[in-house]
């Protein structure tokens, strides 16, 4: 899986791209092929927003989460992510 990162508003900080990545690592056991991941890191104000945007055999999964912490916000992305790639991959089973 290629994983790319964006850091917007903010410095990149390598910390923040292993604990993206360690937890992206999880979501590969409902993924049939992933071919890429998108990571935006934001800051605005006060809020720290993550973006993550996968795609997988043309179809693409998009989640977005702001918290008051970076790290909050990347758990909360991904397992938003989780969610929306388990749905999916249900409504594969049932539909066959």
């Amino acid at each position: 899986m290629q994983t790319t990162f964006t850091f917007r508003n903010m410095s990149a900080s390598d910390a923040l791209k292993t604990h993206a990545l360690e937890k992206l690592t999880k979501l590969g056991k409902y993924l049939i092929k992933p071919i890429q991941t998108h990571v935006i890191f934001n800051v605005e104000k006060f809020n720290h927003i993550v973006e993550v945007t996968l795609t997988e055999n043309g179809t693409q999964h998009i989640s977005h989460e702001k918290s008051k912490d970076m790290y909050t916000s990347i758990d909360k992305a991904v397992s938003k992510m989780e969610r929306q790639l388990k749905k999916y991959k249900e409504r594969l089973k049932e539909h066959k």
